[in-house]
This record gives structure tokens, C-alpha cells and sequence, in this order.
């Protein structure tokens, strides 16, 4: 599991930065769910999809990478061959070569939504462009 700020790990001024959040939220989804990209930067409250991909294929390897995916069930590439074993050995909900998202999806109770909210709270606030009154 990756481990946290709170846990005396990875901290920068007080703050995680997006990687190791990403990497937080996809560390507690369990065996045979999965969440999509887009649903982790929903959870944070930052970023977007194309944010979670980046810091996923940068540090993806620290996590079960498997578990995190695109929005239609598949992965990129490579990773998809390397996946199907991962959800064959997990019971993941599949459809053809993906995964069947509407009933793997991954549903985090109270306590992981406190955990999640934890994370999301050491990201550093993003810069806002100040309007020219």
C-alpha cells in the first residue's frame, strides 16, 4: 500500500503533491472493483482524467494499477493483457476485453470518503487567475 502524510511519508510543505494523491485513492480500491480515471479526480476535487492517466503511468506500479482504468472498461495498450489476468484472478466484472464498469465500480464507504477527504486536503490549492477590476 502506498503509504501516507499522515503516516509520516511523502509530504511536500505540508502538502502531497497530485501523483501520491492519485496513488493514495488507488491503493484503497479493493479486489474486483476498479474506479476510472475521471472518478478519482472527482473524489480529489482536482484534476481531471487526463491528470490521474499522467500521474498513474508515471507511479502506477506502487498501486494496483489494474484497478484504475478508463472510463469504457479498457486500459491502454499493453497494460489491457497484463489487466485480464489481474480481473481474471480477482472475479472483476468483464465484459468482452474490459471490464463491465457499471458493476465494478468501486463504491467507497464512510470511512474510505474520510480518508479520501484527508488526502484531497493536503493537495495544494490550485492557482486561480484574479480577475483585472
Amino acid at each position: 500500500m502506498v503509504q501516507s502524510a499522515a503516516d509520516g511519508q511523502q509530504e511536500f510543505g505540508g502538502r502531497l503533491d497530485y501523483d501520491e494523491a492519485v496513488l493514495e485513492v488507488a491503493a484503497l480500491i479493493p479486489p474486483g472493483r476498479v474506479l476510472s480515471y475521471g472518478d478519482i479526480a472527482e473524489l480529489l476535487g482536482s484534476g481531471g482524467p487526463r491528470q490521474v492517466g499522467k500521474a498513474m503511468s508515471r507511479s502506477g506500479s506502487a498501486v494496483c494499477w489494474w484497478r484504475v482504468l478508463r472510463a469504457d472498461g479498457t486500459l491502454p495498450g499493453d497494460l489491457q493483457v497484463r489487466a485480464e489476468v489481474q480481473w481474471a484472478a480477482e472475479g472483476t466484472p468483464r465484459r468482452g476485453s474490459g471490464v463491465l464498469m457499471k458493476d465494478a465500480r468501486w463504491e467507497p464507504g464512510e470511512a474510505e470518503h474520510l480518508r479520501i477527504d484527508e488526502v484531497a486536503a493536503l493537495l495544494p490549492v490550485p492557482k486561480r487567475r484574479t480577475p483585472l477590476i
